[in-house]
């Protein structure tokens, strides 16, 4: 094929075709050029002198904390020196400002201290969020804590366990510090007891315990001999009323089964008596045995 021919086939456009090229090359140099129309008058002064700021403070070992009260570039707005001996226990938190504390570091350990948290030697100034370590060496020289506060031992460790009860437990009404008070059972074992007697509704054997997720069969058996059970206090669920959610959050019954118990209650009316669950197709005679204690009808 000639170049001729070529140029004839391939080349030659309508005019509508030549206005649309021609548009598209006008859009393309338009936004070729746009930034430059957009921001060829911004001035950046304000920018560079912040940053030459920045570098020269962290030449002279000052840099400037991010996020603190130094904002819009106002690096030369700076609190006064005004040190003063305190107790981060008990100062009030705005007046860190005048060891030149950023109010971020100030909101820090404001949250730090007010969730319970106790400072028990200048050190544990370091755990603050944020404190940097010239910050902190300022500070230091005039941190005097209190002597009630100077114990070796930290919150963490400041647990005593209360004297072991003498007397039976009843299970079902203890709370976590009667339980603590039993031979065997610790923190952690305690609440996994109250979080199980909780999510069943209370406990009607002992045999129940080796259920609890994650219990060993020996801590059981260390402490069964101090505790024993009362079903009165047996929290039930009334089968003609509750919802799916509450059948099923019980340990014993799955989805299919509140399923089942629900659309048989729908389809006959309301339940009388366990011959009415033993009705029920997915309820064997072992399922019913198990959760009928915690039902009432």
């Amino acid at each position: 094929m000639s170049f001729k021919q070529f140029s004839k086939d391939y080349l030659n456009f309508t005019t509508r075709e030549k206005s649309g090229i021609a548009g598209l090359l006008v859009l393309i140099a338009l936004l070729y050029f746009l930034p430059y129309l957009l921001f060829k008058n911004e001035d950046y002064s304000k920018e560079l002198k912040a940053f030459e700021k920045e570098i020269a403070a962290m030449d002279t070992g000052n840099a400037i904390e991010p996020n603190s009260e130094y904002t819009n570039y106002d690096y030369q707005k700076t609190e006064p020196f005004e040190p003063f001996y305190f107790d981060p226990n008990t100062v009030d938190p705005q007046q860190l400002a005048k060891f030149r504390v950023p109010q971020y570091v100030i909101k820090s350990f404001t949250k730090y201290r007010n969730a319970g948290a106790r400072f028990y030697q200048k050190e544990d100034l370091k755990k603050l969020y944020g404190l940097k370590p010239n910050v902190y060496e300022r500070m230091a020289p005039y941190i005097k804590i209190e002597e009630k506060y100077t114990s070796n031992f930290y919150p963490k460790n400041e647990y005593k366990k209360p004297e072991l009860e003498t007397v039976k437990v009843e299970l079902n009404m203890a709370d976590s510090l009667t339980l603590l008070k039993v031979k065997g059972i610790g923190p952690y074992l305690s609440s996994k007891i109250i979080k199980y007697r909780d999510a069943l509704g209370g406990y009607v054997k002992m045999e129940q315990l080796y259920e609890i997720f994650n219990i060993k069969p020996e801590q059981v058996e260390a402490f069964a001999p101090y505790v024993f059970i009362d079903k009165g206090h047996i929290k039930r669920l009334n089968v003609n009323t509750a919802e799916f959610y509450l059948l099923n959050w019980h340990p014993y019954i799955s989805s299919k089964e509140a399923n089942a118990i629900i659309n048989y209650r729908k389809q006959h009316g309301l339940y009388k008596s366990r011959s009415d669950l033993e009705k029920v197709i997915l309820l064997n005679k072992e399922m019913i045995d198990k959760i009928e204690p915690y039902l009432e009808y």
